[in-house]
């Protein structure tokens, strides 16, 4: 795994598990820039698309991957304590940026941001949500994370009738199969 290294927080099996399913042509979508996305990218033959709300990592990753790559997102006033009381009219509201939609549909979709390792944190509703307009029949979804409460509730609300498989290793993720 070329650009592997020990700041990465996700999980090898994940990761080992996305690259299987990687082709020459796969579009790749991640919802969370850090110090796997060089991997992503080059890993894709540079057909990565990256969501961010954090001014550092997009600092951290500018001078590898192309600005029409990674697209800002402000989550505006989403926390995780705030998720679960939203309707799915009051998810509507958050919307998808242009430059994603005009990039959809995706092959692979990662789930590893915005962070909500907290309740004051953004969480993963929105990009759960947002997920099924952005993929296609045959979409792999990778939800990281997915034992903290937030992530477990998107799973089940979103993907509750789809077949899933998890990688119980460093606080789980989830594979889903569209």
């Amino acid at each position: 795994m070329q650009y592997y290294n020990r700041n990465i927080q996700i999980d090898t099996n994940v990761i080992v598990d996305i690259f299987k399913n990687i082709q020459p042509h796969t579009k790749m979508l991640v919802f969370g820039l850090g110090y796997d996305s060089k991997m992503w990218y080059e890993g894709t033959n540079k057909n990565t698309y990256f969501v961010e709300n954090n001014e550092n990592y997009i600092e951290l990753n500018k001078n590898d991957i192309p600005s029409d790559h990674i697209i800002q997102y402000d989550y505006l006033n989403i926390t995780c304590e705030s998720s679960v009381t939203k309707t799915d009219e009051d998810l509507k509201s958050y919307k998808i940026p242009d430059a994603l939609l005009l990039a959809a549909p995706f092959d692979i979709i990662l789930i590893d941001g915005p962070e909500g390792w907290c309740i004051s944190k953004p969480g993963r509703l929105i990009p759960c949500f947002w997920t099924r307009s952005l993929s296609k029949s045959g979409t792999l979804i990778y939800v990281d994370d997915a034992k903290r409460p937030l992530e477990n509730y998107a799973i089940n609300k979103f993907f509750h009738s789809d077949r899933k498989e998890i990688f119980n290793e460093r606080g789980g993720c989830v594979k889903i199969y569209l």
